[in-house]
């Protein structure tokens, strides 16, 4: 059963693109010609799609001239008819026409020039990960106009110092550009998350490459922002000065508001009644730093207070500064506590999704000695688990660090804590390192001094970061303190060395996104790049995500609601699985679209959408027949169900936020996008 949960994880992630077929763009792999039929995808049949470019025009013939649609939405998929003349020899400048159309069953609309619409066979895109920070950092994505430069400088024997080599004279004045090379991720961090500044990196081509120890690939990749396109002809290649002035320029103040800039804390605490005396020195560490630090500097700090057992409670509806904090907890009194587990899960959400400031680095400090009721135990009131909380709290770019304070009397729950606490405390510019810090028990005092040293570093080097001056590089980005696995802290000393190294690392990680704001991604570039740091293959550079619409996350819910009910009934009436699943579908009125007679698998029932089916990846959930149903035992069928619950429960999170983006202002709302994580699809 662990390899049914986690075969996504591993698949998704590590093996997208070899389970499924090659994604290519030569003609041989795509049937056209078939008068007013659309082109299909010869190994899989699914039709051919294709994303226009703002500021496009379809004309009645392919030939400039008759406008038949002017300023064709921008991104939104159209469908391809047939291709004439099609010429990718010069990828900044493609030759030819296509014939598009709105819909697989419509006649085609006319014809748009190649260097206004990009073939999308999947709606698979890129994202650039967090670059890291101090020596960790990694370097940026270079763009190559042809994939055999590429290979070129990877597979060297030389590699690494020509890499090198390569970057350091694109930091010379005037630039030394590589061989190849037309353009360049920018040094500052360009989130795709972030909604006023969100790109799309399609997946055109790939590649495979094993020479490394994980998984790498050369991805053939169009770079473009929605409602943003250059001048007719232009590029932010690096022949374009204004574009090399911004995408080399590293973190500093200039272009942001960070003069405003202030830190949020808001604390998530186990208020049972074993957790007084840390509610105490919680008390009077802040009111320490809100005496001896925020009296003097501007800190703009504010912090808010989420308390849970079984339940929880939100003691501050709008964050209060630290004199105002001292009160609210000065009247908590630790109660309560039945069984040992709390829900710290639901404290989690809670703190998600209550107030923040504007403008602010947001951290948020589990405190607690138990783990978390899991996802199926019935005190759960999330149906969520550690890692889609930790999704979720980075979606909204919440920092979480969790002190996981260890009783020598619940040394079996230590294990289970330890992994829900590192988990929801991952590292958003490395996820294999997390904001996990033990404390034991027995030294309150120590306790004391990491919330006192956490408050006090975030708050200092956030009130020096808005004191500098436009153009400043901030130094925190560039030394950060080491952080590194923690086994138990039980000295004061031990424990504000230790905090102050999270607490650097934790804001430096934070201001390389907020700063990030001030970078513009590339446009209107078609390039190979390789998916990870040429001078060190083992750092990740980009991403593969789903750029999923509205509307197709609400039919992916409701198709796993129905699967989720199956399981259910089956489990009750020891019916096989696909005949629950035809009741289900036919209870809910869609009994004559749908018949699983003769379906092998879940993913060819034509239950779930034909967008997730079409995905190169490989899922146990989408494999699920009645044989594999028949062979989980009791306790695996449970886990097969939790683990589809949580994820509903995800989408319907996502499906409730404010992270969708429109891609033209035309677009109703449920076709607005969201890039979710292959990760967290079924």
């Amino acid at each position: 059963m662990r390899h049914l949960i986690h075969t996504l994880s591993v698949a998704a992630s590590m093996a997208l693109f070899s389970s499924g077929p090659a994604i290519a763009t030569e003609a041989a792999n795509i049937n056209c010609g078939k008068p007013d039929k659309v082109c299909r995808l010869a190994d899989t049949l699914l039709p051919l799609r294709a994303l226009p470019r703002p500021f496009s025009n379809i004309y009645h013939r392919s030939t400039i001239g008759n406008v038949a649609y002017s300023n064709v939405k921008a991104f939104f998929p159209l469908y391809v008819f047939d291709k004439k003349d099609v010429d990718y020899s010069d990828p900044a400048n493609p030759k030819g026409w296509y014939k598009i159309g709105s819909s697989v069953f419509d006649k085609p609309l006319g014809w748009m020039e190649a260097k206004d619409i990009m073939e999308w066979k999947q709606a698979l895109v890129v994202s650039y990960t967090h670059p890291g920070t101090g020596e960790e950092r990694r370097q940026p994505v270079l763009m190559y106009e042809n994939l055999s430069d590429l290979k070129a400088l990877v597979e060297s024997d030389e590699r690494t110092e020509q890499a090198q080599s390569a970057y350091e004279g694109m930091a010379k004045t005037p630039m030394k550009v590589p061989e190849g090379v037309v353009s360049m991720e920018p040094k500052r961090f360009v989130d795709i998350e972030n909604k006023e500044g969100f790109y799309i990196l399609p997946v055109l081509d790939y590649e495979e490459l094993d020479i490394f120890d994980d998984e790498t690939r050369y991805l053939q990749i169009a770079a473009a922002i929605p409602r943003d396109r250059t001048d007719t002809g232009g590029a932010d290649l690096l022949q374009n000065q204004d574009y090399v002035e911004q995408a080399t320029q590293g973190e500093t103040t200039e272009g942001t508001e960070a003069e405003n800039l202030g830190v949020d804390i808001k604390f998530v605490m186990d208020i049972t009644g074993s957790m007084g005396p840390y509610i105490d020195a919680t008390k009077d560490a802040i009111k320490q730093v809100a005496t001896q630090v925020v009296a003097k500097i501007d800190t703009r700090l504010h912090f808010g207070l989420i308390g849970y057992m079984d339940d929880t409670e939100d003691f501050t509806p709008e964050l209060v500064d630290g004199n105002s904090f001292v009160n609210v907890i000065s009247k908590i009194m630790a109660r309560g506590g039945a069984d040992y587990q709390e829900e710290v899960f639901a404290g989690v959400k809670q703190g998600i999704e209550t107030a923040w400031s504007e403008n602010s680095i947001k951290v948020m400090i589990i405190v607690g000695d138990a783990s978390s009721h899991p996802k199926g135990h019935p005190k759960n009131l999330t149906n969520m688990n550690a890692a889609q909380l930790q999704e979720l709290a980075s979606n909204h770019k919440i920092a979480i660090m969790a002190v996981h304070i260890k009783n020598r009397r619940a040394g079996r729950d230590h294990p289970i804590a330890k992994e829900q606490f590192s988990t929801l405390a991952r590292n958003s510019d490395s996820p294999e390192k997390s904001y996990y810090f033990p404390i034991d028990a027995d030294n309150v005092n120590a306790f004391g001094q990491v919330i006192k040293t956490v408050s006090e570093t975030l708050s200092k080097t956030i009130a020096d970061v808005r004191s500098a001056k436009s153009g400043d590089k901030i130094d925190v980005i560039e030394s950060t303190a080491e952080v590194s696995d923690l086994d138990t802290i039980d000295s004061s000393a031990e424990a504000e060395e230790a905090a102050a190294a999270f607490a650097k690392s934790l804001v430096a990680t934070a201001l390389v996104e907020y700063l990030g704001s001030a970078a513009k991604p590339p446009r209107d570039v078609t390039a190979w790049v390789l998916d990870r740091d040429i001078t060190d293959p083992d750092k990740r550079a980009l991403d593969v995500r789903l750029l999923i619409k509205k509307s197709e996350l609400n039919d992916l819910i409701t198709a796993l609601e129905q699967v989720l009910m199956a399981i259910k009934r089956s489990e009750l009436t020891s019916m096989q699985f696909f005949d629950a699943l035809q009741g289900v579908v036919t209870a809910a009125g869609k009994g004559e679209d749908i018949s699983f007679e003769g379906a092998k698998s879940l993913k060819k029932s034509g239950l779930l959408p034909a967008w997730i089916s079409s995905l190169p990846y490989k899922s146990a959930i989408l494999e699920l027949d009645d044989e594999m149903f028949e062979s989980l035992s009791p306790d695996e069928r449970g886990t097969l169900e939790d683990d589809i619950d949580a994820k509903l429960q995800y989408y319907r999170e996502i499906n409730e936020s404010d992270l969708w983006v429109s891609l033209d202002d035309r677009d109703r709302n449920d076709a607005n996008v969201y890039p979710i994580n292959l990760e967290m699809l079924p």
